[in-house]
C-alpha cells in the first residue's frame, strides 16, 4: 500500500463524509458478517428506533427510560401480544365466550379503521393518536389470529394454523414496511438534505461510526 492510500485510509470519518470528490459510500458486507455484534452496537439505537434522529421523525419515536423506540413496532407488538394473552385467558376460563365470526370480522374492522385513520394524516404529528391507532391495529390482527386458531376443521391442525398465521403475519408486516418505507423516502426527498445521508444529521453520527469501524468505505 502506498503513502497516498495510507493517508486516505487514515482520514477521519468527517473528512470522508465531507469530501466532495469521493465516490459513493459502500457497505462491506463481509465485515458485517464477520463482526455482527459489533455492527449492531454501532448502529444502535436504530435497532429499536428504526427512524433517522431528526425533527422530521420526532412523531414516530417514543423515549422509554432513556432509550428511543419506534412507536409502530413497539405498540403494535404490545397490543398484539397483550390481546393474544387476554383472549387466551378468556378461552381458558370459558371457550364459549369466543366467537370465531365476531373475532374475525371485528379484527378486520379494527384494521380497516386503522388504515382509514392513518390515511387522513391525523396521526403524523400526534403521538397519542398514533399510539392509539397502533393498539387498534395490533388488537385487530390478534383477533384475526384467534379466529384462525378456533377453526375446528379436522384437516386444519394446530401446526397448519400456526403456519397460516405466520404467513399472514409476514405478508402483513411486508405491506406495513412498504407503506412506511415509501413514507420515509417521501419525507427525506422533501428534506433540505435531499437524501444525502452523509449530510443528514439524523444519519451522520451513525455513518461516521460505521466508517471508523471499517464497515463503510468510499468507492474509488
Amino acid at each position: 500500500m502506498n503513502v497516498d492510500e495510507n493517508s486516505k485510509n487514515s482520514r477521519s470519518c468527517e473528512d470522508v463524509l465531507d469530501d466532495v470528490t469521493r465516490g459513493e459510500l459502500l457497505l462491506d458486507m463481509r465485515r458485517v458478517v464477520r463482526h455482527p455484534i459489533h455492527f449492531v452496537k454501532i448502529t444502535d439505537p436504530f435497532i429499536t428506533a428504526h427512524h433517522p434522529f431528526c425533527s422530521h421523525f420526532d412523531g414516530h419515536i417514543v423515549t422509554i427510560r432513556g432509550r428511543k423506540w419506534c412507536i409502530g413496532c413497539t405498540f403494535n407488538s404490545i397490543s398484539f401480544f397483550g390481546t393474544m394473552l387476554f383472549l387466551f385467558a378468556i378461552w381458558t376460563f370459558n371457550p364459549t365466550l369466543l366467537n370465531r365470526f365476531y373475532l374475525f370480522w371485528g379484527g378486520v374492522g379494527l384494521s380497516i379503521v386503522y388504515f382509514l385513520v392513518s390515511s387522513t394524516g391525523i396521526t403524523e404529528n400526534r403521538k397519542r393518536a398514533k399510539i392509539l391507532s397502533k393498539f387498534l391495529l395490533g388488537s385487530g390482527f390478534a383477533s384475526i389470529c384467534w379466529s384462525i386458531l378456533l377453526i375446528e376443521l379436522v384437516s386444519f391442525t394446530l401446526a397448519l394454523k400456526l403456519l397460516f398465521i405466520l404467513i399472514l403475519y409476514l405478508g402483513f408486516i411486508t405491506l406495513l414496511n412498504i407503506k412506511r418505507s415509501l413514507e420515509i423516502f417521501r419525507e427525506c426527498r422533501n428534506c433540505e438534505y435531499k437524501m444525502r445521508w452523509s449530510k443528514c444529521p439524523g444519519f451522520r453520527d451513525v455513518a461516521c461510526k460505521l466508517i471508523d469501524g471499517g464497515y463503510i468505505h468510499a468507492k474509488n
